[in-house]
């Protein structure tokens, strides 16, 4: 398409009604200015016509006495001129002055001839041995013909200039109104998301034409929702169906005699619990967020969170703290919150070594911080870590679903999970920005 089209609907619009307002403004005019003077001459020739019958017809009468007939016929309109010549253009008769000029010109053939010399209208007829010559200027002040056309066209380009530019005014309005529900249609389209799986876009408010394209979309978004739905429902299905294989396992790891195979056997059994856990709550979090009023004391969270988990990150030989610093009240689900939290800090305490320092902050604003001083981390897994199932070699022993938890945790409450590399470049820092 040339870079002079635009590519809105409502441009191509607006250019397509000003052209044709431009085409028709100069178009009309001329085309009907044609008309009229068409119709104008044709009435000039039948008055012509007219009045060489009328004198042929006196002419007869007057048994061929040019003068008489010429005294005597009445003349049908104004700027006209009669005269009677014979094969050597003599005047025999005439009223009103002849022009020499026509008279000069006009051809004298056996039949009716008509022809214009400039502003003037001539007629020749035949009349026996003679010629009647009828002449009409049309600028003469008895013509009124040119002067109604004149005036006519003067008021019909005044009438037309409304019209021309109430065409464009209307599409532009029309398509104002075309442009505001399709505007409203797609901030219906942009709210569907985890949170409203179940919004549509509205049926019956555009044009028939865009309307088969709203009814695909929303087929689609039908077929979208059912696949997320059964997703999820899969994932669940299958946690649950795995955690009474896991208890029964765990439950004969304690009749194992030898210690460190017990040990280890129970290490790996608690880790594939962990997975499944982590697996019925991303399956949980893949549901539509249904936000019921429900708010979340950012401050209050931190300190449950840190409170419940110290006793077991001091007995892994690791220390916590808590700083809360005017953290915000926000709308969400306190216990999803909560989640991200302990998935935040149980992520520091599983990839840091004994003696490492764990600092979990509440603010300033709708922010919730887990810091840990661990080994550093290159900039290229930081950017992979958000990954489901992605685990790095130096801080591998996970699922890979944490963070990924926590992404969509975030993301579900409106906010984004930003990691970073702690103080002095060691360990990780992971943020919640609500």
């Amino acid at each position: 398409m040339r870079r002079w089209w635009p590519r809105s609907l409502f441009g191509q619009l607006a250019l397509l009604n000003v052209a044709i307002a431009l085409a028709a403004a100069v178009t009309l005019p001329v085309a009907v200015g044609a008309l009229l003077h068409r119709v104008a001459r044709h009435y000039q020739h039948e008055v012509l016509h007219q009045q060489a019958q009328r004198v042929a017809d006196r002419l007869s009468a007057d048994h061929g006495d040019a003068a008489r007939a010429m005294a005597s016929v009445d003349l049908l309109a104004g700027g006209l001129s009669l005269a009677i010549v014979d094969a050597g253009r003599h005047v025999a008769g005439a009223r009103r002055p002849a022009r020499a000029e026509v008279l000069a010109a006009v051809p004298l053939v056996r039949r009716a001839a008509l022809v214009r010399r400039g502003r003037i209208a001539v007629l020749s007829r035949p009349a026996g041995a003679r010629w009647i010559v009828v002449s009409q200027d049309s600028t003469a002040p008895e013509v009124v013909t040119d002067d109604i056309v004149t005036t006519f066209l003067k008021r019909f380009v005044l009438l037309l200039l409304p019209f021309v530019m109430l065409g464009p005014l209307v599409a532009a309005w029309l398509t104002r109104g075309i442009r505001a529900r399709m505007r409203r249609a797609a901030q219906t389209a942009a709210a569907i998301g985890p949170r409203a799986l179940d919004g549509r876009l509205p049926l019956g408010t555009l044009p028939a034409e865009i309307e088969p394209l709203v009814v695909a979309t929303n087929a689609a978004l039908d077929r979208l929702e059912e696949a997320f739905a059964a997703q999820a429902a899969f994932a669940a299905d299958v946690a649950h169906e795995l955690r009474t294989p896991l208890a029964t396992i765990r439950l004969r790891a304690g009749a194992v005699t030898d210690a460190t195979a017990r040990a280890a056997l129970v290490q790996q059994v608690d880790r594939a619990a962990r997975v499944i856990a982590q697996l019925l709550s991303l399956a949980d979090l893949e549901r539509p967020v249904q936000d019921d009023g429900a708010v979340v004391d950012l401050g209050a969270i931190a300190e449950n969170v840190v409170a419940e988990r110290a006793p077991a990150v001091l007995a892994a030989g690791r220390t916590i703290e808590l700083y809360v610093d005017g953290a915000a009240v926000i709308p969400g689900e306190p216990a999803a919150i909560v989640l991200a939290l302990e998935n935040l800090i149980d992520n520091a305490v599983r990839h840091t070594s004994a003696g490492a320092r764990i600092m979990v902050g509440a603010g300033p604003g709708a922010r919730l911080c887990v810091c840990d001083d661990g080994a550093p981390i290159p900039p290229e897994r930081l950017v992979r870590m958000r990954e489901r199932f992605w685990k790095g070699e130096a801080r591998s022993g996970g699922s890979g679903l944490g963070l990924s938890i926590v992404a969509r945790i975030a993301a579900a409450h409106g906010g984004v999970l930003t990691l970073e590399a702690g103080e002095g470049g060691r360990g990780l820092r992971a943020a919640m920005v609500f």
